[in-house]
């Protein structure tokens, strides 16, 4: 009786011992790929088991019950993505303003005399008063659809012709024409919790120095963003100041101007 028990025990132990013990299983993804889910999978088994990337499947090696757990979370993580569009918005404004004065004229001292500006016109001192703004302002709205987790390119361009001149060997001058690109570009990656939308963006934006013709300011920035789906979301900005006084006898000129530049994006869902 007690051999028949014996047995019959360690039959059982060998069982369970069989059903507990780590198997090598290998999961299929329908629509995320085995590298995005790879970090999610390896936190799911912490120290209970393996696993690794193989194409679009994941190579799991541990308990059966550990696989079953891994196997519900992936179920929630493995649906199909939804189907976005990302607006980018991007403003350049630009706002300059001069002021002062000028006088022609002239003024005497005894046996000296003090011409200003171009002197007395029609034997009058004359007095000017100056007074300039310029402002402009570019930028609009661009859209691109989308798949929820895979990146986006948004861009767009300018090329001019540069003309540059030198000298060759012989001392003959010489000139070429090349062009030139200023790319203002953003890569885009969105996913979705609910109604919040997490983004990863690279951006680039690159514009031409009416100043010097041929310069290119270059500027871009790389994020990760949250917001309200539907919303828009400040992605950032940039603000330059400057100012200038030119002064001397009879004549006084200040300068100064502003430069806004500001992006920010909206994603919305197309499902």
């Amino acid at each position: 009786m007690i051999p028949r028990l014996l047995i019959s025990v360690l039959a059982c132990s060998l069982a369970l011992g069989a059903i507990a013990a780590p198997r090598t299983e290998i999961i299929p993804l329908s629509y995320r790929t085995a590298d995005d889910v790879l970090p999610v999978a390896q936190s799911v088994l912490g120290n209970e088991g393996r696993v690794s990337a193989y194409g679009n499947q994941l190579v799991v090696n541990a308990e059966p019950a550990k696989i079953r757990e891994l196997q519900e979370v992936l179920n929630q993580l493995d649906t199909r993505p939804h189907r976005l569009l990302i607006s980018v918005d991007s403003s350049d404004s630009r706002q300059g303003s001069q002021s002062g004065y000028a006088v022609d004229g002239s003024v005497s001292a005894g046996n000296v005399e003090i011409q200003s500006g171009r002197g007395e016109v029609h034997g009058r001192d004359q007095i000017r008063i100056i007074r300039r703004s310029t402002g402009s302002r570019s930028g609009g709205i661009q859209q691109i659809q989308a798949t929820e987790g895979s990146p986006a390119l948004i861009q767009v361009g300018q090329s001019v012709p540069v003309t540059s001149a030198g000298a060759g060997p012989y001392g003959e001058v010489y000139s070429q024409t090349e062009y030139r690109d200023a790319v203002q570009g953003i890569y885009v990656t969105a996913t979705l919790s609910g109604n919040l939308v997490h983004v990863t963006l690279s951006a680039r934006n690159d514009r031409f120095d009416p100043s010097y013709p041929g310069a290119i300011n270059t500027g871009g920035a790389e994020t990760r963003v949250s917001g309200r789906l539907g919303e828009w979301i400040e992605i950032g900005g940039v603000s330059q100041n400057s100012r200038s006084q030119q002064g001397g006898f009879g004549r006084s000129l200040s300068t100064q101007g502003y430069q806004d530049s500001s992006l920010r994006l909206k994603v919305e869902s197309l499902d």
